[in-house]
């Protein structure tokens, strides 16, 4: 499963037409996401600067490193440009706007401050324009086809590791036992993993006081013990797109204190589900979810915001979180992962992939999250 070249054709053609509004001759691409958006041509992103530089009117062109010529070439891109290595004698981003000086108003999706410096010497005119990352915001039916399909991997990964706690496994061993399980899976029924040293999986197993680390590190010996929370959190990449579904298990019957962390999450993960919908802010749905482990008398224990984009990226915008304007739209993907961390005893955290549906919100992983599901027997 991956887009087609005329999909990437089709999404060239989109970009150009989008560059006369924003009164721009060109744009050059250097995030690689958006030059996987635009163009296909996946590649591992190192320090040496790749660059595609994109037209009103004409064809795209490719500004690779030597190591990446051949690569490049096998791309539908006809028109391919190459330097021998980083840094070079002239800064490679350089060299990629003086190779385009015939474009009086070029615009440029990233720089950090020294490139920025390094581009305005050569090309004044410059300006950075947020032209893809605006267009990547809403995904076509073809991307949440494979985001859909996606889902079903985080979602079964989830499901592994229940099997693997229940068995004793380690945290690492735990997240290998998932992982492996759930590749051989996606090879079974989709065949090639098409672009697989971009990812095919992510994430985490964490038992007890380690799961009060958001983004904890596994260990290769602990195990889980009777009345452990259990974070368990994955992404699964298809044609590296990337789902998200994460769990909270508790190990044997919970006490009432931990019943109550687990109904405060459990309930800001329902009212971002049910405020998620077209017309929205990002920020007022986050509000929505958090305000719910306010009110549960948990605030201290908040670490983070509601959730992020979701996409050819793990975390993209918008961010469903304090400060993005951001309204939904009908194609936009999020996470729903509003959680609470009580350090030294675990963290509570669910999180679905939303899809922005015309009249609200559907969830593209499907895992069930209420707490009889979330309770792992001791055997």
């Amino acid at each position: 499963m991956k887009l087609t070249t005329d999909w990437y054709i089709k999404k060239m053609s989109q970009i150009q037409s989008k560059l006369s509004e924003e009164k721009l001759d060109a744009i050059l691409l250097l995030d690689p996401y958006n030059i996987f958006y635009a163009s296909g041509f996946f590649h591992q992103s190192t320090e040496r600067p790749l660059g595609l530089l994109i037209p009103q009117m004409g064809e795209p062109s490719l500004y690779v490193p030597k190591l990446e010529q051949e690569m490049a070439s096998e791309t539908w891109i006809k028109s391919i440009h190459v330097y021998f290595d980083f840094p070079g004698l002239i800064h490679p981003i350089a060299w990629m706007l003086k190779e385009n000086s015939q474009y009086s108003h070029i615009g440029v999706d990233q720089l950090n401050y020294r490139q920025w410096k390094i581009a305005q010497e050569g090309c004044p005119n410059i300006q950075i324009s947020d032209l893809v990352y605006t267009m990547r915001l809403v995904k076509d039916a073809e991307e949440i086809q494979i985001l859909e399909c996606a889902s079903v991997y985080a979602d079964y990964m989830v499901e592994m590791t229940k099997d693997a706690i229940i068995e004793g496994l380690s945290e690492l061993d735990a997240y290998n036992y998932a992982r492996d399980h759930t590749v051989n899976k996606m090879i079974k029924e989709l065949g090639e993993l098409t672009f697989a040293n971009q990812g095919t999986t992510n994430g985490a197993v964490l038992y007890g006081a380690h799961s009060a680390h958001p983004h904890g590190l596994m260990s290769s010996t602990l195990k889980p013990k009777p009345g452990d929370v259990i974070e368990a959190g994955f992404g699964a990449l298809v044609c590296t797109y990337e789902s998200e579904s994460e769990h909270t298990f508790i190990y044997g019957e919970p006490d009432h204190q931990t019943v109550s962390y687990f109904n405060a999450m459990y309930n800001a993960w329902k009212a971002g589900l049910e405020s998620a919908k077209p017309g929205v802010k990002c920020c007022d749905v986050n509000k929505a979810a958090l305000e719910e482990i306010r009110r549960a008398g948990y605030e201290e224990f908040l670490r983070h915001r509601m959730g992020h984009g979701k996409g050819l990226q793990e975390h993209e915008p918008p961010w469903v979180a304090e400060g993005d304007m951001t309204v939904l739209k009908p194609g936009m993907i999020i996470s729903d992962e509003p959680g609470l961390y009580v350090p030294g005893f675990g963290g509570f955290r669910h999180s679905d992939t939303l899809l922005i549906t015309e009249d609200g919100c559907r969830r593209l992983t499907k895992y069930p999250r209420e707490l009889e599901a979330c309770i792992i027997p001791i055997k």
